[in-house]
């Protein structure tokens, strides 16, 4: 997928932002066996009722762009990703939040609305309020600064997450979540959990109480999770 970025980092120009957006999702689509139609933006897998979008914003702030997925599932849901994209120039930024969105979040999206198995993915059958719901579980995507220690996220982490998620009264067809902690020297930390898209204080604070251990280096995990009622 790398190279695939880099093969088409010459389209890229601030006045055809959106197109290039566009090119990398039907490549994308079509690397897992999808020809998709486009209308407004949006690119709909052949035979599906649903659809994605990308947004690229290559000065979010003055040293990162952002990337924004979304991901059509009816009027009245869209499920919404976004990457950071570091790098000094823009096209590495772009390939460095095309990178993340790929190895965190598109495996999910298949599996989970299109079918598409992945090794990328694990599949459970969670029972939430009464109702049966399939969950898939995205990677949990390391990024650690400290080369001499390995990070071992806590032990407690997928039963506590799997605990948190299925005490929610969660009744839709479709749920999602993004789980997210960083460390950022040792002494601060930053824990942040999107439910459908709205910010999750429970969660995040016991995402936040789990036993991480510390470091003097800057190190994060991130995982994306959706629920389907089965």
């Amino acid at each position: 997928m790398i190279r695939l970025i880099e093969q088409r980092q010459k389209l890229i120009v601030k006045k055809n932002e959106a197109k290039n957006i566009i090119e990398l999702l039907r490549e994308l689509f079509k690397t897992a066996g999808f020809e998709v139609e486009e209308h407004d933006g949006w690119l709909i897998p052949e035979g599906s009722d649903y659809a994605m979008k990308g947004y690229w914003y290559p000065e979010a702030t003055e040293v990162v762009g952002q990337l924004t997925i979304e991901l059509f599932v009816n009027s009245e849901m869209i499920m919404v990703e976004s990457f950071v994209g570091m790098g000094d120039v823009e096209k590495e930024r772009l390939k460095n939040a095309f990178s993340s969105f790929v190895h965190h979040s598109f495996h999910t999206f298949l599996f989970a609305i299109w079918g598409v198995k992945s090794n990328e993915v694990e599949e459970e059958n969670w029972m939430i309020d009464g109702k049966n719901y399939r969950a898939y579980l995205g990677n949990r995507g390391v990024m650690n600064y400290d080369r001499e220690i390995r990070l071992e996220i806590p032990s407690s982490y997928a039963r506590k997450i799997k605990e948190l998620i299925v005490s929610e009264p969660l009744s839709n067809e479709f749920h999602w979540f993004t789980l997210f902690y960083a460390n950022m020297n040792g002494l601060d930390t930053h824990a942040e959990i999107l439910k459908d898209n709205v910010k999750w204080n429970e969660g995040e604070k016991a995402l936040k109480s789990l036993a991480w251990k510390r470091s003097n280096h800057y190190y994060s995990v991130r995982q994306f999770i959706i629920l389907k009622k089965a």
